[in-house]
């Protein structure tokens, strides 16, 4: 079910859904944070009155960075109730006023903002652009969920408690969703949904994984049968018509993206992962890959070359901060060893230095090339592997351990915490996943460097921040999306933007959480967004979740 379907529904029944909506069962207290998602780092309620937003309600920009969100404001409020508010520049009663003023947050990060609501007004300030928009997501959360639906409901009841909060994140650079566009494709309609998603739980970066085996899903103008051949198929349907997203799609999707404080990390997985470049190209496939499909590309002057004119088009489509390469599972699964560790050590020097030196971005590597010797303080490792086993072979030490020695900078997607791609619970029949299944439970629980190995006092200024991820093997539609990423994206999102109990000891039991906050109010937005979620057509299976941890040596 996507958003616009949703709201189909949201027509039919009109008011009463509304009074469905602001029904909720826990009523908002500093106990539960009053609903908010991700929760704040202190929030206090006034013996004040409460604020209300009305058709005389008037939202005030004090500066030329606040506009943005001012409007952004507007539209929202407009999409849900139909109330077209003021914008201005000068203050009045009964207004919501936006500034950007980082003299006035004591918090270094950029991220940070101040909310204070009373009777008559309620002021955002952010420690910049990003955090006023933060200020003004928490806001939404302060409001009935039908806030975040595109379908007008007249007479909603807009109102405000009384409160002062401080926020910041935890994690002030990444905070971070993969989603795989590979295996099985993603939409631009689907994507820009994923990205409100995301803005809901003051995610920043979206991990885009672009090309694979499956599929090759966008344009490249230097190499056209990378799409009109490399798309075609899919993980259930090798022969499924091509799907791939245009350049001009990728410009809306990197713009809409922007709007939302999201930044996109491409990825262009390499030497393996290739099969679908080797579909288009043949000539491009390694010598020695005798597989059928093949997967890994050669590493001669004439791979590197189309590497590099594929990572240009990509540099200028997305103009990121960061690009991702991979370098994972090269020899993996072949019958001979494809690459010695002094060639693909080679070629990753070659590719990350001219993503450094050539395109003036910052490379990302899996954490494969890290632990077979790629060891470069400018190049991020992507951490996923939790444990000593390799796949391939066993390792002395493992990968955190490895990162936090060597003082190396790096991204944490941890599999056995933030792999969304494996089953909330185990499943009655049917495949478990190879990490096992991962309750909503367990990633409210998990604690991003208590539960580090080696952790030193410099680990949190190595870390960049996290990437929770949804390989789509098993992810076909946008329902199994939902129901793989929601409510768990709550829960990780609580981690990286509250931080684990290592930080943050007086955080909410799960049950607590459960009960108080994201039933009576998360499920009620991702309602009114109009994603699926988990437990949504039995929702029994969240009620009786118990509370459970990971704790894995």
């Amino acid at each position: 079910m996507n958003r616009y379907s949703f709201n189909t529904i949201v027509g039919l029944v009109g008011v009463g859904l509304c009074l469905v909506f602001n029904a909720a069962a826990e009523p908002r207290s500093s106990k539960n944070s009053f609903g908010i998602i991700p929760m704040p780092l202190s929030i206090e309620a006034k013996k004040e009155h409460r604020f209300e937003i009305t058709g005389d309600t008037s939202i005030v920009y004090l500066d030329e960075k606040s506009e943005v969100s001012a409007e952004y404001l507007q539209s929202r409020i407009a999409a849900a109730v139909g109330l077209k508010l003021a914008v201005q520049k000068s203050e009045g009663m009964n207004a919501i006023i936006l500034k950007v003023a980082p003299e006035i947050i004591e918090f270094p990060e950029d991220d940070a903002y101040y909310f204070e609501s009373s009777g008559d007004k309620i002021t955002i300030t952010g420690k910049s652009e990003s955090g006023l928009f933060y200020g003004v997501q928490t806001l939404f959360q302060l409001l009935p969920p039908r806030i975040y639906s595109d379908t007008p409901v007249q007479g909603m009841e807009l109102t405000v408690d009384a409160l002062t909060i401080k926020d910041k994140p935890s994690m002030g650079k990444i905070r971070g969703l993969h989603v795989d566009i590979s295996r099985h494709f993603r939409t631009k309609e689907e994507l820009l949904l994923i990205i409100d998603s995301m803005a809901m739980h003051k995610l920043n970066t979206l991990h885009l994984h672009l090309t694979d085996v499956q599929g090759w899903r966008v344009e490249i103008k230097a190499y056209p049968k990378l799409t009109t051949v490399g798309a075609i198929g899919n993980k259930s349907d090798p022969q499924a018509p091509a799907q791939f997203l245009t350049q001009e799609e990728v410009k809306e999707i990197s713009a809409y993206a922007n709007s939302r404080h999201i930044s996109i990390i491409p990825e262009i997985d390499m030497p393996g992962h290739m099969g679908a470049a080797i579909r288009a190209y043949p000539e491009l496939k390694h010598p020695q890959d005798q597989r059928d499909p093949a997967k890994v590309i050669r590493g001669d002057a004439l791979a590197r070359d189309f590497a590099k004119k594929v990572l240009i088009e990509i540099n200028d489509l997305f103009d990121p901060e960061f690009i991702h390469i991979g370098f994972d599972e090269v020899n993996h699964g072949a019958k001979e060893k494809l690459y010695t560790d002094a060639q693909l050590l080679d070629l990753a020097r070659e590719m990350t230095t001219f993503i450094k030196d050539d395109l003036k971005k910052t490379p990302i590597v899996w954490d494969d090339a890290f632990m077979h010797g790629f060891h470069d303080k400018d190049t991020v490792v992507h951490w996923w592997r939790y444990g000593k086993n390799y796949w391939w072979r066993n390792l002395p030490t493992m990968v955190d351990e490895e990162l936090n020695q060597r003082r190396q900078p790096f991204i944490m997607s941890p599999a056995y915490w933030t792999y969304f791609d494996m089953p909330n619970v185990k499943p009655e029949e049917g495949y478990p996943g190879w990490a096992k299944p991962i309750s909503t439970a367990e990633v409210y629980n998990w604690d991003p460097y208590g539960d580090m190995l080696g952790v030193t006092a410099d680990t949190p200024k190595l870390a960049l921040g996290a990437i929770a991820c949804t390989w789509s093997e098993q992810i076909i539609t946008m329902k199994d999306f939902g129901d793989r990423t929601f409510p768990r994206l709550a829960s990780y999102s609580e981690r990286i933007w509250r931080g684990g109990k290592s930080e943050a000891p007086s955080i909410l039991s799960w049950d607590d959480y459960r009960d108080r906050v994201l039933i009576p109010y998360q499920l009620k937005r991702y309602e009114a967004l109009g994603v699926w979620y988990w437990s949504k057509d039995n929702p029994e299976l969240l009620k009786n979740l118990g509370d459970a941890r990971k704790t894995l040596r």
